[in-house]
């Protein structure tokens, strides 16, 4: 009866070890039935799939195994412009809402994670983009150990110039380990390569006739090319558009030539902003992946719209003009 006791407990106490191994990521994703779903890490600069499902009746689990190294993951649902991040800490998660509003999931899980909310809430209540980047300076100063340190900086690295980023990078704890430090790394790389006076990065992209563009069948052929990075659904730029026009009017016939980049997803919808806006040059082009796009990525583009102006010689001589900044650049630089 004795051996019966002890082989019982025994078992019980395996059994419970056994689901401490891992956690569940629990979700209802309304309007989603169909889609294709995905658990994503940053795994040496690369955004890995380490699980998927497609979804029925709006609901889906991953089971993921526990990991002492504790990082960001992400959930995709295809269809989406972004990821949605999360922090497990090795704990049941639940993630609620609609795929039509995927900013909006409502996510219980870690104290990790509500720190992750509590930061987010402050960061969204200001419209001050300098107060925003103290918001991360200090963040990443006063938790150098923190797993959010290094995503954070990379989340919100729009609002950093270079030698910011570089410095703001310097606070992190040497015992991190966490996939977002090689994407800081990656991205102030790119920086470094499409800086002012860099030679301009190559890239080929479908137009809209699906057919092959690149980027330096043009360099040489015109005195200043610009590479201009939208997308139909980013109200900044459908705001900045017409000024492009206006430019592009005024000094088309005097060497000026743009290229349009869509980080669109929508076919229909990028070919309807084009013609909404009266964007009259030939060359548009796009992968039509989102924020996904490589040449997005090639030129660090971590916010649209943005701009780089090319020269003849195929160097780099401006970046991020808008409005009389740009007007200005140009008149100057074709007179």
């Amino acid at each position: 009866m004795r051996n019966k006791i002890i082989i019982s407990t025994l078992l019980i106490l395996t059994l419970f070890s056994c689901s401490k191994n891992s956690f569940k990521i629990n979700v209802e994703i309304e309007n989603a039935n169909g889609r294709t779903a995905y658990l994503q890490k940053i795994i040496d600069r690369e955004t890995v799939n380490i699980d998927s499902v497609v979804i029925n009746s709006n609901k889906f689990t991953f089971d993921v195994k526990n990991n002492k190294n504790n990082d960001i993951l992400h959930l995709y649902v295809k269809g989406w412009r972004r990821s949605v991040p999360f922090v497990a800490d090795n704990k049941d998660v639940n993630i609620k809402g609609d795929f039509n509003a995927y900013n909006k999931l409502e996510i219980t899980a870690s104290e990790t994670q509500k720190i992750l909310d509590e930061f987010n809430r402050k960061f969204n209540s200001t419209n001050n983009d300098d107060h925003k980047k103290v918001l991360v300076t200090d963040f990443v100063k006063n938790c150098p150990e923190s797993v959010l340190s290094p995503y954070l900086l990379y989340r919100y690295k729009w609002a950093f110039n270079l030698n910011e980023l570089k410095s703001v990078s310097k606070y992190f704890s040497e015992n991190l380990n966490t996939g977002y430090l090689s994407k800081i790394e990656e991205y102030i790389e790119l920086l470094e390569r499409s800086e002012r006076g860099k030679p301009y990065i190559d890239f080929t992209l479908n137009n809209t006739e699906g057919q092959a563009v690149s980027l330096s069948s043009l360099v040489g052929k015109h005195k200043l090319i610009m590479i201009d990075f939208w997308a139909s659904w980013c109200p900044d730029c459908r705001v900045e558009n017409p000024n492009v026009v206006a430019v592009y009017n005024d000094y088309k016939d005097k060497g000026l030539e743009i290229i349009s980049v869509s980080l669109d997803t929508d076919k229909n919808a990028w070919l309807k902003g084009i013609e909404e806006d009266n964007l009259i040059w030939e060359n548009h082009v796009s992968a039509l992946k989102g924020w996904n796009c490589p040449a997005a990525t090639e030129y660090g583009v971590a916010f649209i719209p943005q701009n780089v102006l090319i020269n003849e010689e195929g160097i780099i001589v401006a970046k991020n003009l808008d409005g009389e900044k740009l007007r200005n650049f140009v008149s100057r630089y074709l007179k």
